[in-house]
């Protein structure tokens, strides 16, 4: 145990408190040599003029915050879980204090959160998380916060010693409300009867219409969450009435909430990975968009991407923000009320101070998870086919270890189309069409041998779910201007 926790374990201040302290302080300063309102008597950091001008949001998600000077993470059991994961959580408490700088910097008047605020939901995690939205709000930013799958009764929630892993305490929902009762609960203009989701207004003619997507017990002693999402028809039913109440204010309502309502691997991701979009997707943006929402805020994929459909005669868009602790994107959306329009542009928290180049830690980081993600995703898929143990060992080995391409087995190449994929903008890259080929060459092989039917349909998924990294909706994912 080091100094710093021996110091908070005999009761002192950790580094996290230090830290939030001394972020406070530092923005307070700035905005006083500025002469911005930046400490203003609103504790919220919400006494901004409402005026008719342009202002800006920062979207920020999947955050998976964690505390390092308050939980352990040491050990054979921390080594494992770090080598299954697409996140690095060394530099998280350094890269939220660069985005506060930048919230200060370039006048950002809100910024909006679409869930996973936490690593599993740790108590102790959403405490740190919400120091870091206090340094936001102290900046000139008010935050909006909705939660995500791992962020309520969440059995991952653990410490990690040498002597192994240990559960420590996981967030409710009222513990939720307690930790951000400062960070949207606060503006909200109605909430969900029982349950997380709430509006609120954003300049003059935005409403945010906040929505719990999430599937969890709400229990601390037996927790239980999952992956996948839904939109309850309580939710649903609750946020078209306040699509309602927006238009009958003047305002145009956008969603926010963690799983996806548009395929963001169109054709694909419903079949691959429907986790990350919620289950009633389709019947839940009808809805919505019916209700008079044509834009939500997403996050959970670890991507940038933009998806659009048309959904009634008009385009539905589903604006997904990619992890700060994969390869730490982040959106600005300038919103215009006088044309009615929103300039998105994506940015990317590359260098830290003291000339940290964190995007390079954090592109091997989740380039590695990455890879052992899809490794586990093709064995699950395998197993679930009823193949005897022979057959999905030979399908498994060649999936994973027979050449395909250029020295890349199956799982090297999916991995870098993935990786592609989570920046935006897909390109082929040169290797592209020639992995395809070679995935066709092993469907037409298997499928001159009898018995072999099963292995045919996993290859033909195979090079679709391949290709379609590579295949973009029709918007573009970092830059674009939409009217709403």
């Amino acid at each position: 145990m080091n100094a710093e926790n021996q110091q908070e374990r005999a009761g002192g201040e950790s580094r996290w408190q230090r830290w939030s302290k001394r972020m406070g302080g530092a923005v307070c300063l700035m905005g006083l040599l500025a002469g911005t309102p930046a400490c203003s008597d609103d504790p919220h950091g919400s006494g901004q003029q409402e005026d008719d001008g342009p202002y800006r949001v920062m979207v920020i998600s999947d955050l998976h915050l964690f505390d390092m000077d308050r939980i352990g993470h040491e050990g054979e059991a921390w080594e494992k879980r770090l080598a299954i994961e697409d996140k690095n959580y060394t530099y998280c408490a350094a890269i939220m204090e660069e985005l506060a700088r930048r919230v200060k910097e370039q006048q950002v008047r809100y910024v909006v959160v679409p869930g996973d605020l936490t690593k599993d939901g740790e108590v102790i995690n959403h405490e740190f998380a919400a120091a870091c939205f206090k340094a936001m709000e102290e900046a000139g930013a008010q935050v909006f916060v909705i939660n995500g799958n791992h962020d309520l009764s969440n059995a991952a929630a653990k410490t990690f010693t040498p002597e192994g892993e240990f559960p420590i305490e996981t967030a409710t929902s009222a513990d939720f409300l307690r930790i951000y009762h400062d960070y949207g609960y606060d503006h909200a203009l109605s909430q969900e009867a029982g349950g997380l989701s709430y509006s609120a207004d954003l300049g003059k003619d935005i409403r945010l219409i906040l929505m719990d997507s999430n599937i969890y017990n709400d229990s601390k002693t037996a927790p239980r969450q999952e992956t996948k999402g839904t939109l309850k028809a309580s939710t649903l039913e609750w946020a078209k009435a306040q699509c309602a109440e927006a238009l009958k204010a003047g305002r145009v309502p956008v969603g926010v909430l963690h799983h996806g309502l548009v395929e963001h691997i169109p054709g694909i991701q419903s079949v691959w990975l429907p986790e990350y979009l919620a289950d009633n997707y389709v019947e839940a943006r009808e809805a919505l968009a019916a209700a008079g929402m044509h834009i939500v805020l997403t996050g959970h994929q670890h991507m940038q991407d933009i998806a659009s459909v048309d959904v009634q005669g008009a385009p539905f868009y589903d604006i997904q923000t990619g992890s700060i602790v994969s390869l730490a994107p982040l959106r600005y959306l300038d919103v215009h009320p006088e044309t009615r329009t929103l300039q998105i542009s994506s940015s990317v928290v590359s260098q830290l101070p003291g000339g940290v180049d964190v995007s390079a830690v954090l592109e091997k980081t989740c380039s590695e998870g990455t890879h052992y993600y899809f490794i586990a995703l093709l064995t699950q898929f395998v197993q679930s086919q009823g193949l005897t143990e022979e057959r999905i060992e030979n399908v498994l080995k060649g999936f994973t270890q027979l050449p395909i391409v250029e020295g890349y087995s199956f799982v090297d190449a999916m991995t870098s189309a993935f990786m592609i994929a989570r920046k935006g903008d897909e390109q082929q890259e040169p290797h592209t069409p020639a992995v395809c080929e070679v995935l066709q060459s092993y469907v037409e092989a298997f499928s001159k041998v009898e018995g072999y039917e099963k292995t045919v349909q996993l290859f033909q998924m195979a090079e679709r779910l391949y290709a379609g990294f590579y295949v973009d909706s029709p918007s573009a994912d970092n830059s674009l201007e939409i009217a709403y």
